[in-house]
């Protein structure tokens, strides 16, 4: 082949690698389109199965066989945990549920001074010594959505007037649930988590709360008789007015606790920690009474510091 051959066939040389690079750009192109178009359709179909999931589940929480209930709740945390942008709706859902499946806690006789809610005693009108199974369920699947989600995000659990008075809790994950005027009368909170919660007004009589975490809980008011709070952490926490009496608090953290008013006759208060103004040890049973009637307006705080009080 002469040069002036070889020269002439270089246009023709450069023009087909320059075509087949761009049929090779067009091909390329084409399969970043469709497989964009084949993503976006499986996010359509992914969001339109969950809606239907969601639909179903809902559906059988109003049938009227238990154990159909239960599979609904069940169904429900599964589908939490494959959507959790759907939590905050199925959270809303199963609080609705332990409303409306759990007797509502009784009104009190209005007075300044006392609650105007309070949970009925677990043996007195027929009422239940714990939550019936499919309440009991749902309060499970709340009290451990977070480990399952694993997002680390906190939507609100509306618990108001619901009684869950026995109810088994432990070591759930309760972080700024709305429990006032709630009855948990004798609920087995052990190493519950209950960080921020509203719990003004609620009942936890004989409550086992042992190394529950109640850091910034907003307790005004609460009757916490005869309850078990061994070890539990009660930093910053709103007890004003709160009855404890024969409360055991027992190397519980009480370091900034607000105990304006509450009534301590009878607690095991934590060894070497102060006891509040207008209060002291008994000499026999270690248990604390009062000293004298507290003057108008006495603060009963920790380390004698004042605290407002915070209306959850």
């Amino acid at each position: 082949m002469s040069k002036r051959s070889a020269r002439s066939d270089w246009p023709q040389i450069i023009t087909t690698t320059l075509v087949g690079f761009l049929s090779v750009l067009a091909v390329v192109a084409g399969v970043l389109v469709t497989n964009s178009a084949n993503r976006a359709q499986e996010r359509l179909t992914e969001e339109g199965q969950v809606t239907e999931r969601f639909g179903s589940d809902i559906g059988l929480l109003g049938s009227s066989e238990l154990d159909v209930r239960v599979g609904g709740i069940y169904a429900l945390q599964r589908l939490m945990y494959d959507s959790p942008a759907d939590e905050a709706k199925i959270v809303e859902v199963l609080s609705a549920f332990i409303r409306d499946h759990t007797p509502e806690s009784l009104p009190a006789s209005s007075h300044v001074t006392t609650s105007p809610c309070r949970s009925g005693r677990a043996t007195s009108n027929g009422r239940p010594s714990h939550p019936a199974d499919d309440a009991e369920a749902a309060l499970e699947v709340l009290g451990s959505r977070l480990i399952l989600a694993g997002n680390g995000s906190q939507f609100v659990m509306d618990l108001t007037w619901a009684d869950i008075s026995g109810a088994s809790l432990l070591h759930a994950n309760f972080d700024g649930a709305d429990l006032r005027c709630a009855g948990l009368t004798r609920a087995y909170l052990i190493g519950a988590s209950l960080r921020g919660a509203a719990l003004r007004w609620a009942y936890l009589i004989r409550a086992n709360l042992t190394g529950a975490d109640l850091t910034g809980a907003h307790l005004p008011y609460t009757n916490l008789t005869h309850a078990n709070l061994t070890h539990a952490n009660l930093t910053h926490a709103n007890l004003t007015h709160a009855n404890l009496t024969h409360a055991n608090l027992t190397s519980a953290d009480l370091s900034s606790a607000d105990l304006t008013g509450a009534d301590l006759t009878g607690a095991l208060w934590p060894t070497g920690a102060a006891v509040p103004e207008g209060w002291q040890r008994d000499s026999d049973s270690g248990r604390l009474k009062r000293v004298t009637t507290s003057p108008t307006g006495s603060r009963g705080s920790i380390s004698g510091t004042v605290f407002p009080e915070i209306d959850p």
